[in-house]
């Protein structure tokens, strides 16, 4: 990790992407080579430092009887500073009862703190429960995790 002597996290902001800004979140993905696509119709929050650069993002992705935290990504730069703290407490002005999300293992401590408390599968939505079989085939060292609210 870079460190940056003027990063302020309290110089961020959190702003909701509209449809039209979609391709800024996957600018970012590539750009910082992580796995994420923001689609047009799914709420799609940006961290922006002080020169306005974003440096996080996150997704909720809307299914069925449900919604899945996805693509919750920092760039390198800027983890370790709070900044996932900070895009994953603004984005819970959307959370559910219905919120899942899939962190790898080193970060479940983190969702914990924000109110996420692991679930087993055979409780999910038939959705969720597809697409975490499909991640953990692929070699993924993610647990599932819904939304209970603040600690």
């Amino acid at each position: 990790m870079a460190e940056d002597q003027d990063f302020s996290i309290d110089s961020c902001t959190a702003h909701w992407l509209s449809d039209a800004e979609m391709p800024l979140a996957n600018k970012f993905y590539r750009t910082h080579k992580f796995r994420g696509k923001a689609r047009r119709n799914e709420p799609c929050m940006v961290i922006r430092d002080a020169q306005r650069q974003i440096i996080a993002c996150g997704i909720l992705r809307p299914l069925t009887d449900s919604q899945l935290l996805a693509g919750v990504a920092v760039a390198p730069d800027n983890q370790g500073h709070g900044v996932a703290r900070l895009l994953l407490n603004h984005m819970a002005e959307k959370y559910g009862e219905q919120t899942f999300t899939f962190p790898y293992q080193h970060l479940m401590p983190l969702y914990a703190s924000l109110g996420f408390v692991e679930t087993e599968p055979d409780a999910l939505p038939s959705a969720i429960l597809d697409r975490f079989h499909t991640y953990r085939k692929q070699g993924r060292d993610i647990s599932v995790m819904r939304y209970q609210g603040q600690p």
